[in-house]
């Protein structure tokens, strides 16, 4: 392996790791602060705008992270050939965030903002045991999975993407035995 292809490939895995371990990095940064947000806030109604706000940013940065991502690990492949494995598992982890990604922002989070605008009061002021407030809380729990899938699966592929391959050295064995290196002009024995 030259050295411009050590350096390139190295380059390519540092970068994608930069990426995977910044969005991880977000991804549970809001997992552990959206809670804190909604305490935070005046009301859980100011709270829950405030979070809606950062799940879309967080949604929208998933499409990006991920079509970065994936061509990082083509390039990365490229470069320096990743086992099977390892290039499948990756693509496809890059398409389970994707995919999670869609269904946070254009299915889950519209059908919670269509819920809160026809209650008829704020989700809290509810009972317990109201259907809207039931309904809202499923679609909460759906999130909270898709959020915790998304960081799961951007976790695994970041420990995939650092773990390079073991190389092994060839060695050349002769394969017509053992040489004789004795000349036979030299008097002295090999």
């Amino acid at each position: 392996m030259s050295l411009e292809r050590f350096t390139r490939a190295s380059a390519l895995r540092t970068a994608l790791l930069l990426l995977l371990g910044t969005y991880t990095g977000a991804l549970g940064f809001f997992a552990g602060t959206a809670g804190t947000v909604l305490s935070e806030s005046p009301s859980r109604h100011a709270g829950g705008a405030v979070n809606r706000a950062l799940l879309d940013v967080l949604d929208l940065t998933s499409y990006a992270a991920a079509a970065l991502a994936f061509l990082l690990v083509l390039l990365l492949d490229r470069v320096e050939p990743l086992t099977r494995v390892q290039k499948g598992l990756a693509l496809r982890l890059l398409a389970v965030v994707a995919a999670a990604a869609f269904a946070s922002h254009e299915v889950i989070t519209p059908q919670m903002m269509a819920l809160r605008d026809r209650l008829p009061a704020l989700i809290d002021l509810l009972p317990q045991t109201d259907p809207g407030r039931k309904e809202w809380g499923r679609l909460h729990a759906f999130s909270s999975i898709v959020l915790l899938v998304r960081l799961l699966a951007s976790t695994v592929l970041f420990v995939l993407v650092s773990r390079k391959p073991r190389r092994t050295i060839a060695v050349a064995t002769n394969a017509t035995g053992p040489t004789d290196r004795s000349d036979p002009a030299d008097p002295t024995p090999a």
